[in-house]
């Protein structure tokens, strides 16, 4: 190992020396080129123009023909067109990728907009077992229950107040003694403990048909218990109104003779059992009406908590689609900067790299020859031999402007293939 070492450490030195001893002769060999025009012409700074002009063209084709020289310029070049292609291949299947996502959502996006019309056509498809015309009678239902409930409130208000607190005259009939317009008038007027209980006691007749609807939706003897229970308070409280009206009504028509009014007589009386039927039986209707829409509010209640839930998957979705279609559009413009750098990078692997600093370094050889005949072999005044000497380096300053190659930062010129 040792002497490998040692054969390395000796080739390098080698290698460096020959470099710097092929550095050495180009340039001398450009000096003596220069000192050669120079004689030829005498110094002329007007030959130096041309001389300088054939020198570049000279050098340019050195290098066009020096292909090692090209390949080794070029290098830099070349590893970046790699990376670029590699970079290219990889957003490419990127964006394959999230285009093949992109198209997945909108499928998926498009489908639960059609579930969304679907579902309400044909829940049981859906695994929502309701009626699809769920919707439409509940709105028929609401609409029956809304006058039922206006029809209670009036009856409860007139026959409680009939029968708790009103005085009868000779000249009301059944139907007088029934429905009293004047109940919260005449409530408000005898005190606000009247006006409560009447206002209010229509609330307790729908609080009841409201239990009774939830008790329906439980099993179990005990339920049915409760709602007959609740069936037979209603019908009792029917029966007190229907009995104490009924009673007042008798006794504006009694003569000297005829009996006390009694239970007896309200259970033959008709007026008895139509004032009892009159609100139970409306009561009735309102409780059935009322579980029905609420029934068929909770098929409503069913589609729509299915609505919501697609909606809510909708709005996901749709953000997603927006994260993969703003990522799609940065790949898209990121490989679109990548090709134009390609494509430049193309030119200037097809191109010619001409090596600034190479030529500058070359071409003050020649001018330094040039200007060595003037300085040391031309016969003139020494005057006339500085002002011509700066004439030269003038004249070396403005090629090397000419050319665009002033700019020391720059070391080499770019030439790209002609499209």
């Amino acid at each position: 190992m040792s002497i490998l070492r040692n054969l390395s450490a000796l080739k390098t030195p080698k290698i460096e020396e020959s470099k710097n001893e092929i550095l050495y002769d180009q340039r001398l060999t450009y000096h003596n080129q220069g000192h050669g025009g120079s004689k030829s012409c005498l110094g002329n700074f007007h030959n130096l123009k041309t001389s300088l002009q054939a020198l570049f063209h000279r050098f340019e084709k050195d290098c066009r023909e020096e292909e090692e020289e090209q390949r080794r310029l070029k290098q830099p070049y070349i590893a970046e067109q790699k990376g670029i292609n590699t970079s290219l291949l990889n957003k490419s299947e990127t964006l394959g990728g999230l285009l093949d996502h992109k198209s997945t959502l909108e499928s998926q996006i498009e489908k639960l907009q059609q579930d969304k019309i679907n579902v309400r056509k044909n829940p049981i498809d859906y695994g929502i077992e309701v009626d699809a015309k769920s919707s439409v009678k509940f709105w028929i239902g609401l609409f029956l229950l809304l006058p039922i409930s206006a029809y209670i409130f009036i009856f409860y208000i007139s026959t409680s107040y009939s029968g708790f607190f009103r005085n009868f005259d000779p000249s009301i009939d059944l139907f007088g003694g029934i429905f009293y317009p004047q109940a919260l008038t005449e409530a408000y007027r005898d005190g606000m403990l009247e006006l409560g209980f009447i206002v209010f006691i229509p609330f307790v007749f729908f609080g009841l048909g409201y239990l009774i609807h939830m008790f329906q939706h439980k099993k179990g003897i005990l339920n049915i218990f409760k709602i007959t229970m609740l069936f037979i308070i209603t019908f009792v409280f029917d029966a007190i109104l229907a009995y104490l009206i009924e009673g007042k009504l008798y006794d504006l028509d009694k003569v000297y003779g005829d009996p006390p009014f009694s239970v007896s007589y309200a259970l033959t009386s008709p007026g008895f059992w139509v004032i009892i039927f009159a609100g139970f039986v409306s009561y009735l209707i309102w409780g059935l009406v009322f579980d029905f829409i609420m029934k068929e509010h909770a098929d409503r209640d069913k589609i729509q908590v299915f609505l919501s839930s697609l909606n809510a998957e909708i709005f996901n979705k749709k953000k997603l689609l927006e994260t993969h279609s703003l990522k799609i559009e940065n790949i898209k413009e990121e490989m679109d900067k990548l090709k134009v750098r390609g494509t430049e990078l193309d030119n200037i692997i097809d191109g010619f790299i001409f090596p600034i600093k190479n030529y500058k370094n070359n071409s003050s050889q020649y001018l330094q020859g040039w200007q060595h005949f003037i300085a040391s072999e031309l016969s003139m005044g020494q005057k006339h031999k500085d002002e011509l000497l700066q004439k030269c380096r003038e004249e070396y300053d403005l090629h090397i402007v000419d050319l665009g190659l002033n700019d020391s930062h720059i070391p080499n010129k770019i030439y790209l293939k002609s499209v």
